[in-house]
């Protein structure tokens, strides 16, 4: 018998995830029965299973009464908050991202409000360190920054970072999750949002050490100038990349360029500069390749002009909420 979720009931964030992307899949047009049949199934699984069902489909409730804070980008519901969760709550916002069930979404997740330094959608903030050091934080990104007589820590909470890092004799170390990047005297990029989770770092000047903390993994990779290479959720290191560093930097004069990049990684960097989210109607459509200039100040015309060149239909399904679907 399905449990009554409690109302102080928080669903975990892989649940919730996974509830929202159902009801996406589900209001997409191209659900089969069979497909709701398995939804009911996935949320009679817990009493936690059901409450994220419910706070999806109230967020689904809510879509088209959304509204955007200018300031900092985040998305609040325009109906009154009655029955939405401790965790919405708390936070007095909707933000959510998906992460699996066959969809994927562009936005990324509550950001840390307490971070030192934050960016807001479509924003990018160069910031000044106290040791000479240079950052560049892209849209919506998160830092914390930890200097003392030891190290210059770092920590990028979410989003993207390009750092210019001063000589110095301590170390300068940005930790993402399980991975920490340090500067070998150099510059380099981290994008804590790429595509399934993953983290991407691109070497621009000189080199870094990469090192994963997860227990049983190949430990330590010494990237070089030219280089990127990414690193999956689960810390495994991938294979080093050969990249344009003028590719790697064309974000900061607000362009994207690809080369043979998944679909999915792309809509992630035009997410940053969207206001609202963007859906997928299958995982599938995110590994398609893609080769494209576009320009990241015009997200709308950018997914325009990959609906142009790709077997795929951009729908702008409510204000804030755009659906990409095969032809």
């Amino acid at each position: 018998m399905k449990q009554t979720p409690s109302p102080s009931h928080c669903p975990a964030k892989d649940i919730s995830d996974e509830a929202l992307a159902w009801i996406v899949r589900l209001h997409s047009g191209e659900a089969s029965s069979q497909d709701r049949r398995e939804y009911g199934q996935w949320r009679a699984q817990s009493a936690e299973h059901e409450a994220a069902a419910a706070e999806a489909e109230a967020l689904w409730r809510d879509a088209a009464h959304l509204r955007q804070d200018g300031q900092t980008g985040l998305v609040y519901p325009g109906r009154n908050r009655e029955g939405l969760s401790r965790r919405r709550l708390l936070t007095g916002i909707v933000g959510l991202g998906i992460a699996g069930g066959g969809l994927a979404v562009s936005r990324p997740y509550l950001r840390t409000l307490s971070s030192d330094y934050t960016t807001a959608t479509a924003e990018t903030r160069a910031i000044n360190l106290p040791d000479g050091s240079r950052v560049m934080l892209n849209a919506l990104s998160a830092l914390d920054v930890h200097f003392d007589g030891e190290a210059r820590r770092l920590v990028l909470k979410e989003g993207q970072a390009f750092f210019d890092v001063a000589a110095e004799a301590r170390p300068f170390i940005v930790s993402v999750g399980n991975t920490e990047v340090t500067a070998l005297g150099t510059a380099f990029d981290v994008d804590a949002n790429a595509t399934g989770g993953s983290l991407a770092v691109t070497v621009t000047s000189h080199s870094v050490r990469v090192r994963s903390s997860v227990s049983g993994l190949p430990a330590d990779l010494t990237l070089s100038e030219g280089q990127r290479v990414s690193i999956d959720r689960d810390g495994v290191i991938g294979t080093p990349m050969t990249e344009d560093p003028a590719v790697a930097l064309a974000w900061q004069s607000g362009m994207y360029v690809a080369e043979n990049r998944r679909l999915g990684e792309v809509v992630a960097a035009l997410g940053r500069y969207h206001q609202g989210w963007i859906v997928f109607s299958h995982d599938s459509l995110k590994s398609r390749q893609v080769s494209a200039v576009l320009d990241l100040r015009t997200p709308d015309a950018s997914l325009a002009a990959l609906a142009a060149g790709l077997p795929i239909r951009v729908t702008r399904m409510t204000r804030f909420m755009t659906l990409i679907s095969a032809i």
